[in-house]
């Protein structure tokens, strides 16, 4: 049993390690309920990670996928480490939004999101790789203040849980040495839904990409791509490219434009320390009380279809440490500059600019990569 858990862990983690540059369109969010469930999550993968030490001495040459000199491999040299699995906290505290037409804005003592994410392959040759992934995330508001104190809107943040569940497939296909290709389709649903899962169509984003990528060398690869989304606030087509430069054993760049824009320095194989720009967003479908228009009407509220968008461009500063073999902590800092937040009541066909204030930006993640010498010695 141990030898099946082992060769299931590293192929999992080989793959996505291997090909985290061919990913990167991937969108964080994320598969956590609980703090209970990230301690037990966290249990069992300590439990494997014994379990994988105990067995060392298994032969992984069977599920791990064989280098070719005809065939490219996406990444290049001393890159950040990819993530087979991962738990994250993200933190933004003390900051203000304000509701339609109110001449005081509310204050937001801290919204929390929680996030978790599992990458599993399902086919893994040389000519073609297949990947599901799954997330899951709850994201909570605290607000300090409410103004108006009847805002419905900011009521209904305040005492929610906003879920986001996700399920995504890859494929990766090497064209030659010099080429690749990568396709992507997805599907979230977003929203205050009270149960664990909604597949109800009012939350789904339905998302579709694909990359074409030149590997110049170990230490530089480049792409361009196009990204199809349809989803109940919009329906969007966004053209992107990446670039990741290795200049030497401690400089390097990580680009996904215009999403992600970092310098990178590899103090050594298990530190690295990161600083650049990131674009975050996220979009809910909500069900806000709002007071009925038939003062007769048994019940005073009714539950009104809202959709609430915030975006910001976070400037930030990350560290990545190797606890272990097979274990990572990723921390990170900065400041949120908001872009566009904004509610739209669907019933009143009005859109609304929230207007929030900049706010500090934190995150702990802990996650499970292969270490360098495996993957050599595959």
């Amino acid at each position: 049993m141990s030898k099946i858990f082992h060769r299931i862990f590293v192929s999992v983690s080989n793959f996505v390690r291997r090909n985290s540059a061919a990913l990167f369109f991937a969108e964080s969010q994320f598969c956590f309920i609980s703090f209970n469930f990230m301690i037990k999550t966290l249990v069992l993968a300590l439990l494997l990670f014994m379990i994988i030490h105990l067995d060392a001495q298994v032969n992984v040459n069977n599920m791990a996928t064989e280098s070719s000199p005809f065939l490219c491999q996406p990444g290049v040299a001393n890159r950040s480490p990819g993530k087979g699995a991962s738990f994250t906290y993200s933190l933004n505290p003390d900051y203000k939004m304000r509701a339609n037409d109110a001449e005081k804005p509310s204050k937001v003592q801290r919204n929390e999101r929680f996030d978790s994410k599992l990458k599993v392959p399902l086919y893994n040759s040389n000519k073609a790789k297949v990947l599901l992934g799954f997330e899951y995330t709850i994201e909570r508001y605290h607000f300090l203040k409410i103004n108006p104190e009847n805002y419905p809107l900011f009521k209904r943040l305040n005492e929610a849980d906003l879920k986001n569940t996700g399920m995504a497939a890859y494929l990766i296909s090497p064209i030659n040495h010099k080429f690749y290709t990568s396709f992507r389709l997805s599907v979230n649903w977003q929203g205050d839904y009270k149960t664990f899962v909604s597949f109800d169509n009012r939350y789904a984003v339905y998302r579709a990409a694909g990359i074409f990528g030149v590997k110049k060398s170990e230490n530089l690869e480049y792409g361009v791509g196009l990204l199809v989304s349809k989803g109940f606030r919009n329906t969007n087509v966004v053209p992107f490219g990446f670039y990741n430069h290795t200049f030497n054993r401690h400089w390097g760049v990580e680009t996904a434009i215009p999403s992600s824009l970092k310098v990178r320095y590899n103090f050594d194989e298990r530190r690295i320390a990161m600083i650049g720009t990131e674009f975050s967003s996220q979009n809910y479908a909500l069900a806000v009380k709002e007071p009925v228009m038939n003062p007769f009407h048994n019940n005073q509220l009714e539950k009104a279809p809202y959709h609430y968008h915030r975006s910001s461009l976070d400037l930030v500063a990350m560290f990545y440490q190797q606890l272990t073999g097979w274990t990572w902590l990723q921390v990170k800092g900065g400041y949120a500059f908001n872009l566009n937040s904004e509610a739209r009541d669907l019933p009143e066909k009005r859109t609304y600019d929230l207007q929030p204030s900049g706010s500090i930006v934190g995150m702990v993640s802990f996650f499970l990569s292969p270490p360098k010498h495996i993957l050599e010695k595959n």
